[in-house]
């Protein structure tokens, strides 16, 4: 994923407009992270169309995150939000012990990164990723219809 503006920053927000979700870095866990989202965009007034886009970006991003994910690993979920855009921070932390499943990180091929790019590109304003101190952090932006930059 990558963008040419910067991640979100969620230091010193709103915690009345900040919501954060912990689950496990399995596809089966995929619902509770588009529930969320979808709760969150319709607490935050998004209109229909954005809440259907925001579940399928929040698939994408976490399916990235997960692709480079041992089996003991944790998404971290945040999401906030104000009057003219809904920003999500995805974090990948890998858990203290190994899986028991032994499953090893899928190696995302190339075409799969680009398709899953293109596809973030099609539904929210902004997106991107990085790793730091090996951390994998993925984020998405999404400003309200109607508002402008």
């Amino acid at each position: 994923m990558t963008s040419a503006m910067s991640a979100p920053e969620m230091v010193g927000a709103d915690n009345a407009n900040r919501v954060e979700l912990s689950l496990a870095a399995d596809a089966q866990m995929l619902f509770l992270a588009r529930l969320t989202a979808a709760a969150v965009a319709s607490r935050a007034e998004f209109d229909y169309e954005q809440v259907e886009d925001l579940r399928l970006a929040i698939d994408e991003l976490c399916i990235g995150l997960m692709n480079s994910a041992p089996g003991s690993a944790r998404i971290t979920l945040q999401f906030q939000w104000d009057d003219s855009e809904l920003a999500v921070i995805g974090t990948l932390r890998a858990a203290g012990t190994p899986s028991s499943n032994g499953r090893q990180p899928a190696a995302a091929s190339e075409a799969a990164v680009e398709l899953s790019e293109r596809i973030l590109d099609a539904l929210v304003d902004d997106h991107g990723g990085e790793t730091v101190d090996g951390v994998q952090r993925a984020w998405l932006r999404m400003r309200r219809q109607g508002h402008l930059a």
